[in-house]
């Protein structure tokens, strides 16, 4: 897979704004858990500063954006409001049951957080649309 510049940019973008927007959620309480948790629950970095916890949370956060803009390639045919939704929604529901830990999904349904499942669907939507509007021939000249 050879990486272009427009994707890793894109990526960058993506997932600047979607930790900046975990953050404001997080400080706001719009979900019940803490996105620099998985340092206490693995035993790695717990006793780093939080910042480098950000930090690592937004490298993580890049790479999963890098692999859903290629991803994203194979949708090219569907349009992409249909398909960022759905594979947004599933995204979000299969992050919040990880982080979460529920065992059943009656239990997920009443402790979705609904803000962070929007920014997963709008993060999904932008790098969707931006690798299906790079990856036609000359996108401007029509």
């Amino acid at each position: 897979m050879k990486f272009k510049g427009i994707s890793l940019s894109t990526s960058f973008v993506a997932a600047l704004i979607f930790s900046l927007l975990l953050k404001l959620m997080d400080k706001f309480h719009f979900i019940e858990w803490n996105p620099v948790g998985f340092s206490d629950k693995l035993h790695l970095f717990s006793s780093s500063h939080t910042v480098v916890k950000w930090g690592i949370l937004f490298v993580v956060i890049w790479f999963i954006c890098i692999l859903l803009y290629y991803i994203s390639l194979i949708f090219m045919k569907v349009p992409v409001s249909i398909s960022s939704l759905a594979l947004g929604i599933l995204l979000a529901f299969v992050l919040e049951w990880v982080i979460l830990d529920e065992n059943s999904m009656a239990k997920l349904i009443k402790h979705v957080s609904i803000p962070f499942m929007c920014i997963v669907i709008m993060s999904v939507r932008f790098l969707m649309e931006s690798a299906i509007f790079q990856a036609q021939d000359h996108p401007l000249s029509k």
